[in-house]
């Protein structure tokens, strides 16, 4: 036998202790009614007088009557108890007398073991009471629960696409259910889930338009963001007109919708870096020209803008020819106005390079690194938004191409600073569209949005997470997808999304514009065309009339005018023979060569070794340099 603790005897001493709070006077009672009864019939029986009787009955009573009182416990059944005593040795015991005591008797048992039944018992748990809550019944959605059985048994079990990962609780939002994948840290990353997009897709028997993955917005490299639609969200045509979009202060304007219903917007400028560039491509039937449309609305729309439209096919836009503050047609123009614009933009970021100002301290400036249209500090300057539609018409031409692509990577690198903003549009993003201008490419990936394209690489190259060749032609209910692309810009979303398109471009074309050119550059605009007119070059001054144009003879002077009209930029050999021959000089390359060793002797063009070749320019060039 096991020797008993003291704790257990305690333990047990509680028991009992609790035994007779919870049931002593709940026995009692009984045995109260088996004593008073015989006690009552013998005082009956005794040959002596009723009050008599009754009065040693109250005697015998009194005790309890008083221990009641004093306690103060049990006093009501002690008063009851003490006066059917005293009734039933006057009365007797019998008939009515009896049934009323045995009625009271029972009710003050129960009246106790209701009070004292939920007493404490040593050695069992005490119960607790809970508060009352109101539970809301709500609708289990069913949705919820196949998501992640299917995701558990066709994409994380052992050997699946998605071995090992995580989903979290699927959310309701406004389009479908949006939830987590979640690999494990430092083994897995947030490509590898958007690798098995198709995977997922056909996990759950639908499309990569229906169940789309992106990288999560907080930046863990470890998780992406599921989301599976319900349907063809985007497929509903929603019109500029019914949402009227604007340019925000921030430079920033609803341009469309992400397949999750949530705002698309395009950076026309930002209060950081000034005006953005950007590219739009796809495919014939996908888009482009009304995408272009939409941001020549916002842009026409915007007090702080200006517009200039280059289309060298001259019939992309006829809503747009003419209703722009600036407009050239075909390929010549386009290269006459690109020209200008590099006159203008050059003289504009010189002005802002010296602006004096005065800063939110009191401190006085000079020059600033950029034009914020519409900065008061500039007299208000507009922003100039240029778009060059069908670009590779230019960018390939026999004649301009190479001079365009040169003047255009320029211009994105430098343009900015003096308020102008770049859109090229072409059907694809490979070099030979951009003319193989890596620069160009890479410094219009501000704004890059690719409709569907012909062939595949623009994920690549435009830095998208889906190939937008894969785009479909038509929705499920057969209507087309025109303005359905991939959008990747100041959302920081690199998403599907589709276009606000305007139901009648002319409508917002044919209406005033609401920004204008600023004096300054109006100024600009001025300068440059009278010296064309008066035979100038335009970046001398006035008074000095322009060098000689080369004649088919004479090499020398083909050789100055290639180097000058190359923006100040140095060439290299094999470019400058190109574009020597290209003025339609009849004359060898030996010739050539020649004629460009006589000029580095004279001093005329200087040369000198950059990245391991031998580069020529004018000695006026090299501050430019």
């Amino acid at each position: 036998m096991s020797e008993r603790t003291p704790t257990a005897e305690v333990s047990r001493t509680m028991r009992r202790i609790a035994f007779r709070q919870r049931y002593r006077m709940t026995m009692v009672v009984p045995f109260a009614w088996l004593i008073a009864l015989p006690l009552a019939a013998i005082l009956d029986a005794l040959p002596i007088h009723p009050a008599v009787s009754a009065l040693c009955a109250a005697g015998a009573a009194a005790v309890p009557v008083v221990r009641a009182v004093r306690g103060r416990r049990h006093i009501a059944a002690a008063a009851f108890g003490s006066a059917w005593l005293v009734v039933s040795s006057a009365a007797g015991p019998t008939g009515l007398v009896v049934e009323v005591g045995l009625a009271g008797w029972l009710v003050l048992a129960l009246l106790h073991w209701r009070t004292h039944r939920r007493l404490p018992v040593p050695g069992r748990p005490e119960p607790v009471e809970e508060p009352e809550v109101v539970v809301e019944q709500v609708e289990i959605d069913l949705e919820v629960a196949r998501i992640l059985r299917r995701f558990d048994e066709r994409l994380s079990a052992k050997g699946k696409a998605l071995d090992g990962m995580t989903m979290t609780t699927p959310k309701r939002i406004e389009a479908g259910y949006r939830s987590e994948i979640r690999a494990v840290p430092g083994e897995k990353e947030t490509k590898d889930i958007m690798q098995a997009a198709g995977r997922v897709a056909s996990a759950y028997q639908t499309t990569t338009q229906l169940a789309v993955l992106e990288p999560v917005p907080y930046g863990d490299n470890s998780r992406a963001m599921f989301t599976l639609l319900q349907g063809d969200t985007l497929s509903q045509v929603r019109r500029f007109e019914d949402i009227q979009p604007r340019i925000s202060k921030d430079g920033r304007a609803h341009i469309g919708y992400f397949y999750d219903l949530q705002p698309a917007h395009w950076a026309f400028f930002t209060k950081s870096g000034g005006m953005r560039h950007g590219i739009i491509v796809g495919d014939s039937e996908a888009g482009k020209s009304r995408s272009v449309e939409t941001l020549l609305g916002l842009a026409h729309l915007s007090p702080v803008l200006t517009t200039v439209l280059l289309d060298p096919q001259g019939g992309s836009m006829p809503d747009w020819n003419g209703h722009t503050h600036r407009c050239a047609l075909g390929e010549d123009d386009c290269m006459g106005e690109l020209e200008l614009w590099n006159y203008v933009m050059r003289r504009r970021v010189r002005h802002i390079a010296s602006i004096p100002w005065v800063d939110e301290d009191g401190d006085e400036r000079r020059g600033k690194t950029h034009l914020m249209p519409g900065d008061p500090d500039t007299g208000g300057m507009t922003g100039v938004f240029f778009v060059l539609e069908e670009a590779p018409e230019l960018l390939q031409n026999d004649v301009h191409g190479k001079r365009a692509v040169g003047m255009l990577a320029s211009g994105a690198k430098t343009w900015r600073k003096g308020g102008g903003g770049i859109v090229l549009v072409a059907q694809d993003p490979n070099m030979t569209e951009l003319g193989g201008s890596v620069t160009l490419r890479a410094q219009l990936r501000k704004n890059a949005c690719a409709l569907r394209t012909q062939t595949p690489g623009a994920a690549y190259q435009m830095g998208l997470p889906y190939d937008p060749s894969l785009l479909p032609a038509t929705f499920e209910d057969g209507s087309l997808t025109q303005g359905l692309s991939y959008l990747n810009g100041v959302d920081r979303r690199a998403a599907l999304m589709r276009w606000l398109y305007t139901e009648k471009p002319k409508r917002i074309a044919w209406e005033p514009p609401a920004g204008r050119f600023d004096p300054i550059t109006g100024g600009y605009i001025e300068e440059f065309v009278d010296a064309k007119k008066a035979g100038r070059d335009p970046g001398q001054g006035k008074g000095k009339a322009a060098q000689p144009r080369s004649t088919p003879g004479d090499v020398k002077q083909a050789i100055v005018d290639a180097l000058a009209d190359n923006d100040g930029k140095a060439m290299e050999l094999g470019d400058l023979l190109h574009a020597v021959l290209k003025r339609r000089v009849v004359a060898p390359p030996s010739e050539i060569n020649a004629a460009l060793k006589r000029l580095l002797k004279d001093g005329r063009v200087w040369s000198a070794q950059q990245h391991g070749a031998d580069m020529y320019f004018l000695p006026e060039d090299v501050k430019g340099l």
